[in-house]
């Protein structure tokens, strides 16, 4: 029996070789139904929002707003010929995100083959198409799932163009230039994944004692940091503006093991119990112990591109680390684009030990999965709670529940905030919010100076027979005394309370 076991899995594995490609794609397509499928049940939030209200603008509009914030334009140009093309549906918008992640897991597959072989390609799979953190960012209507594509094509470019042995060698180092370039120009953290590279390449030269100044990648960085110069004056504006969301930490000893409780279990450490803090400590235990013997197992060729993949995780949260001794710049999903890279690594690693070590190692891998599995439901359950403001954006639920907008009935959200939440699902209805200030900016700067805003709101509201007011947590406006409130429903912490004229 366990001689026929052996039989059917060597003929699924021959099968898999032979039809790599097909298998990859098979991979993608799971990993992106499961992710759209948790998507679209998930209400569209501040940020998604944002990005959608930004794509629709006119360019000229849209690379202004862009410049007010705290993001590249790259990502929300993209958006707006989606969206142009195949309308502003949630599922045409989530399916854009998606899309990329899909493609970053074929980069992903084609880069470990490359690297390991088709066999560790292979084994090595389930560990990027089953990680609850890709899958949660994958239908993101936001910039990270690209990021993820572009900084895994980038690397498989880099490594090819390093094999490379004609004159195909210059343009994979041009590619790979553009594609730094095009990085930045999506998401200012992807500068975290080429910090990675360079260390390894400088690690290269200097192993083999080649000049750093006269190698074609110094060229192609070269080139990548000329292509992105007509950006820079307004990146120096973006990050001296004040427009960044006080929301970001220091890589703190908690935040770190977070990374990986939220890459295993999609759970902050806040959030473990006594079992699932077990868990999660022997997975770290397991993890060290497993990198360590990957490394001594490794053979030459091996070694170098699995230090690779370890520097993929490792110089961006020592980077984090660094610079938050000075100002906090970490948030959990601005390191999406490169958990892709740490689980490669975890994967690779493990095929790499399963292949000279005892059955445990066999078993522990299949645990690991298993985790994944349970951090796959838990993230279907919580869909994209939001972990800075402890919320569950429900907007969509509360839009429903208003039915009437029109001369008599105003929509008012509590700040600006809730009203370009609400602008996806009322765009027909005049949505009025409330400012102390009239002049907005950061994600708020479309809204700036809007005739929207209401500024004294018992005498402006008056005038109207009826209001819808929104707003998180407990109400901050006292209605005018003429105002009776006759209906008061909650979904989650948002509050949608109905008020008539008496």
């Amino acid at each position: 029996m366990n001689k026929q076991f052996r039989m059917l899995l060597e003929n699924i594995l021959g099968w898999a070789k032979r039809h790599f490609i097909l298998v990859l794609i098979i991979t993608a397509v799971i990993s992106m139904a499961i992710s759209l499928s948790i998507g679209l049940r998930q209400s569209v939030w501040f940020d998604e929002a944002y990005s959608i209200m930004l794509a629709r603008q006119p360019l000229s509009q849209l690379m202004h707003l862009t410049s007010v914030d705290t993001h590249p334009p790259a990502y929300y140009l993209l958006l707006s010929g989606w969206g142009n093309l195949f309308g502003w549906g949630e599922f045409a918008l989530r399916s854009l995100s998606v899309l990329t992640m899909g493609g970053a897991i074929i980069f992903a597959g084609l880069l470990t083959r490359k690297m390991f072989g088709i066999r560790t390609a292979l084994y090595s799979l389930p560990f990027v198409m089953l990680a609850p953190f890709l899958l949660r960012y994958g239908f993101e209507i936001r910039m990270y799932s690209l990021a993820s594509l572009i900084g895994i094509a980038a690397t498989y470019v880099l490594i090819c163009a390093i094999e490379a042995k004609d004159k195909r060698r210059l343009w994979l180092y041009v590619l790979y230039a553009l594609l730094v370039a095009l990085g930045v120009y999506t998401l200012y953290y992807t500068v975290l994944l080429w910090a990675a590279h360079l260390t390894w390449l400088l690690w290269r030269n200097f192993s083999k004692k080649e000049s750093v100044l006269k190698s074609d990648w110094a060229k192609a960085y070269l080139l990548s940091i000329v292509l992105f110069l007509p950006w820079m004056p307004t990146f120096v504006h973006q990050i001296t503006n004040g427009a960044l969301a006080p929301i970001s930490q220091s890589m703190t000893l908690d935040n770190f093991f977070g990374i990986i409780s939220f890459s295993f279990l999609y759970r902050p450490v806040w959030q473990l119990d006594a079992l699932l803090s077990l868990i999660i400590l022997f997975v770290i235990t397991m993890l060290g112990n497993v990198s360590v013997r990957a490394f001594k197992i490794a053979d030459k060729k091996q070694k170098p591109y699995l230090f690779l993949l370890a520097l993929y995780i490792l110089v961006p949260v020592i980077a984090l680390t660094l610079v938050g001794l000075v100002h906090p710049m970490y948030v959990e999903r601005y390191l999406a684009h490169v958990l892709i890279g740490a689980s490669l690594f975890i994967g690779v690693s493990l095929v790499l030990v399963m292949d000279k070590t005892k059955l445990f190692h066999k078993i522990y891998g299949l645990a690991l999965i298993f985790v994944m599995v349970l951090g796959i439901v838990q993230l279907a359950d919580v869909g994209n709670y939001n972990f800075q403001r402890l919320q569950h954006p429900a907007i969509n639920q509360v839009a429903d529940r208003i039915t009437t907008c029109d001369s008599n009935t105003a929509v008012y959200a509590a700040d600006p905030y809730v009203a370009i939440e609400l602008s996806y699902y009322l765009p027909k209805c005049q949505i009025n919010f409330f400012s102390d200030t009239a002049s907005l900016g950061g994600g708020y700067a479309g809204l700036s100076n809007s005739a929207l805003r209401i500024a004294k709101p018992a005498a402006e509201l008056a005038t109207k027979r009826a209001i819808y007011y929104v707003y998180y947590g407990d109400a901050k406006l006292t209605m005018p005394a003429s105002f009776v409130s006759t209906k008061k429903e909650t979904d989650g912490s948002l509050v949608v309370e109905y008020f008539r004229q008496n």
